[in-house]
């Protein structure tokens, strides 16, 4: 068994103590900013450790053995949003009804309602494109090949971890002492971006009912929406900062890899954007904020206010107009957010794939970024 740097060596628990102890005193950079962040609190994620420990109550020894992963194993930080032969934990299809209803449970437990329903909407769009691409892809395009590993042993005691991972879709979490302490990398994909038609899918959350997906149907239309609403907001001295190559990239960066890496900004600066605009830039950041619950959006905003909202970038490559492929990422000390549209859907219309994620830029899986 391969280990990981211990993880008392780092402790987002200890970070966080002093910024959520002071960020009401905390302000924004810009008075544009303050009402930024009102939306309803979503529900916190405290009994996801019974939620856990019931879940692995409903397991045989056979299923345990795969669902249960040391915490120090390399494999927590093993991540992936492709199409792969197998991962990591139990797979929903390797589960009968009452345990996929305990997994889907616990799952719900540490997401909002919003993050809850894109997660099992995007397992349903393995159906979509199973129907899409025929039956010779059955094996790939599996709406129940999604994986559920506990980390650890999870209570309210100890330190333990939670992953759900599939094709486009990887979400990852830690727990301390039974709070969130990290949840990254959270990333969400969704293929097509757009639906041509509509779509008639199982749903598992709901076994015997079907989901009806109408024709227009954009998962991911928060993401895209709010960044374009930014993009054409700015004038042309800032368009020329913000688009920092009209070349967009084939994927967002270190898919895959265990952390982020620090790397020079890029784009303009939240400084120069006025307050309407850095409004409209903090709405792309809640795009993302709003699958988490309360006590994680917390935990990001304040650490987001704490380094300072002047400190984050705004980075646009590709075309700024809508159906062209485009990428974009946000970034400040302490996190960067990243959407790639790039690539072309199984009907062959360009720009109708979507990549998106949100990283930790203290650490993923609560784990500090080696320094260079």
């Amino acid at each position: 068994m391969t280990h990981l740097p211990s993880s008392s060596k780092f402790s987002r628990r200890d970070l966080l103590k002093p910024v959520l102890a002071t960020t009401a005193l905390v302000p924004f950079a810009s008075g544009g900013l303050n009402r930024i962040w009102g939306q309803e609190s979503a529900p916190g994620a405290k009994s996801a450790s019974r939620m856990a420990v019931a879940y692995l109550e409903t397991l045989s020894a056979e299923q345990r053995a795969l669902a249960v992963v040391n915490f120090e194993d390399k494999k927590r930080t093993e991540w992936h949003f492709i199409p792969m032969e197998t991962r990591k934990g139990l797979p929903l299809r390797d589960m009968n009804e009452s345990q996929r209803a305990a997994a889907l449970r616990l799952l719900k437990q540490v997401l909002s309602p919003a993050g809850y329903q894109r997660s099992v909407d995007i397992m349903a769009y393995e159906a979509i494109l199973l129907e899409l691409e025929g039956p010779t892809q059955a094996k790939r395009r599996d709406h129940t090949k999604f994986y559920f590993t506990i980390y650890g042993n999870p209570s309210d005691t100890t330190t333990w971890g939670f992953s759900v991972e599939g094709h486009h879709l990887s979400l990852n979490f830690t727990f301390d002492q039974g709070v969130i302490v990290d949840s990254t990398p959270q990333f969400f994909g969704v293929n097509p971006a757009q639906l041509r038609k509509a779509f008639t899918t199982p749903d598992l959350a709901n076994p015997g009912k079907s989901i009806e997906f109408k024709g227009s149907n954009r998962l991911l239309a928060l993401e895209e929406d709010r960044a374009y609403e930014l993009i054409r907001s700015l004038n042309r001295t800032q368009l020329e900062k913000a688009i920092y190559t009209k070349e967009c990239p084939d994927d967002i960066q270190w898919a895959g890899e265990p952390q982020p890496q620090k790397a020079p900004k890029v784009g303009i600066a939240a400084n120069e954007l006025d307050a309407q605009q850095q409004s409209k830039l903090m709405a792309v950041l809640d795009a993302y904020l709003i699958n988490v619950p309360n006590e994680v959006i917390e935990q990001r905003k304040a650490l987001i206010k704490a380094s300072g909202v002047d400190q984050i970038y705004f980075g646009w490559a590709g075309a700024p107009e809508a159906g062209k492929q485009h990428f974009y990422r946000v970034e400040g000390p302490s996190f960067i957010v990243e959407l790639c549209n790039f690539q072309t859907d199984p009907q062959g219309n360009v720009a109708n794939h979507i990549h998106s994620i949100w990283r930790d830029m203290t650490g993923d899986f609560n784990l500090a970024i080696a320094a260079k």
